[in-house]
């Protein structure tokens, strides 16, 4: 059972103290056998968040040797790089127990004597597991049938059916919202200006105007190439014989370590390496590098009906040039688990698009890697604190 524990720093302990904050919810798999050996080495003090004077109040007072960062801090402490002004001396390690660390400025932290370490690829399974669904939902348009079936034709089968070949739209009002959303209509609706139509469903098979193709066979351009990149080509390959091609700036990765054929692209602002994609899915940190790498002209170096999915950064999509790319036709629909701004609102007009499939930011959200991310955790925190090391899976 968690208990608070006082916040007066009454007794010395020789171990090393890591903290883990916590207030609602623990994120840590305490119970693990490997947890409760280390314990016996570190000290992993739980601490329950209040407010932001009481955690700077907590900082300036207490020794503290390794940080165990929670996603529940992010929403009740906000961002830790807030914070680093009042780090203590004694803090080694800051321990982030997934893959982006882009919130936080690792220099800085390195000039202050302070090593960032995260769980290196140990995400990618998960992660991977999204790319595959987001790609799906991106060329069969589930998320437009799911929204039908349930909401607009309430269960009804065949009426879901009359909306394939439709290129006409209508607005509906969102019940929950009082937000207008368009979406596609029927293919029985009448049109008074072109009557009765028979559609030929071997030249249109659409909804919307869009396409509603499988994803084999197709060609994917993934822009971002490490651990989570190489997995994305690798299982896109295996499930959907797709041809891969990708962009990794630091360079090419030789084919007997990577394990499929893949064709590299040495640069972004060429647009062969734009021309043969039919679905772009980003892998990519947030950085000032990667900020709006899909804009307004690379989009127009692609596929008429291009696919886009991101499970990097929302900060490598110019959300604007996509939208006018949606409402164009220029990129058929994209699947999208990361936005630009996530912290403040997510863009409306995204979300009450028919062709986009948003998700939450829940690449690795799944139970399994509560039990990973604490192992790999673990592993740095052991490295670090009772080997003498820099940790397994440094950033900085």
């Amino acid at each position: 059972m968690i208990t608070s524990i006082d916040t007066v720093d009454a007794t010395y302990s020789a171990k090393p103290r890591i903290l883990v904050p916590y207030k609602d919810q623990w994120e840590v798999a305490s119970h693990l056998p490997e947890y409760r050996k280390l314990a016996e080495k570190v000290e992993f003090y739980k601490y329950e968040m209040s407010t932001r004077e009481n955690f700077v109040s907590f900082l300036k007072t207490h020794r503290i040797n390794g940080f165990w960062l929670t996603e529940e801090f992010f929403s009740v402490l906000g961002n830790p790089s807030n914070y680093v002004e009042f780090f203590p001396s004694s803090l080694k390690a800051i321990l982030v127990p997934w893959v982006g660390c882009d919130f936080i400025n690792g220099k800085l932290l390195r000039s202050k004597g302070i090593t960032l370490c995260n769980i290196g690829p140990h995400a990618a399974d998960h992660v991977t597991e999204l790319a595959i669904f987001l790609a799906i939902s991106c060329f069969r348009m589930t998320s437009f049938w799911e929204y039908c079936f349930k909401y607009i034709e309430n269960g009804n089968v065949e009426q879901c059916k009359k909306y394939i070949s439709s290129d006409s739209y209508r607005i509906v009002t969102d019940r929950y919202h009082g937000q207008e959303m368009k979406i596609p209509n029927r293919t029985d609706h009448f049109n008074p200006k072109k009557g009765r139509e028979v559609v030929d469903l071997t030249k249109k098979y659409t909804v919307g105007g869009k396409s509603m193709e499988s994803p084999m066979n197709k060609t994917a351009l993934i822009l971002g190439f490490g651990s989570i990149g190489q997995k994305i080509g690798a299982d896109m390959q295996k499930v959907f014989s797709m041809t891969i091609e990708y962009y990794k700036r630091s360079g090419p990765i030789q084919k007997d370590i990577l394990g499929y054929n893949a064709k590299y692209h040495s640069g972004l602002d060429d647009p062969n390496t734009w021309k043969n994609a039919d679905l772009i899915i980003l892998a990519l940190p947030g950085t000032a590098s990667t900020n709006d790498i899909i804009n307004r002209e690379r989009l127009s170096w692609c596929k008429d009906g291009v696919r886009i999915v991101n499970v990097g950064r929302g900060t490598c999509v110019d959300e604007d040039a996509l939208l006018d790319a949606l409402e164009s036709g220029k990129v058929a629909s994209c699947g999208l688990d990361v936005f630009k701004n996530e912290e403040t609102g997510v863009k409306q007009e995204l979300l009450r698009r028919w062709d986009v499939t948003a998700l939450p930011h829940i690449g690795s959200t799944v139970a399994d890697m509560v039990v990973k991310q604490t192992i790999i955790t673990l592993v740095n925190v052991q490295d670090i604190f009772v080997e003498g090391g820099e940790g397994k899976y440094v950033l900085n």
